[in-house]
């Protein structure tokens, strides 16, 4: 898999701050993290728009695939 650069690090940031680090699947403010709606890795790119706050546990859940988003 090809290695993201910054400009990745840096649109999670500034979407966790659009998000108020809050989780937007659970509302937790535990360990927001930001994510990648669509994965890099399938064409995402770096982008408030494809980024939304995750909390850790949250964020784990979409990675195993028991948790989906829905972006409106």
């Amino acid at each position: 898999m090809k290695k993201r650069d910054s400009s990745h690090n840096k649109v999670q940031r500034v979407g966790k701050i659009r998000d108020i680090n809050i989780c937007q699947a659970c509302g937790s403010i535990l360990l927001p993290e930001g994510h990648h709606i669509i994965d890099y890795q399938y064409g995402g790119n770096a982008n408030i728009n494809n980024i939304i706050t995750l909390c850790h546990s949250c964020h784990k859940q979409v990675h195993r695939g028991n948790l989906d988003l829905i972006v409106f």
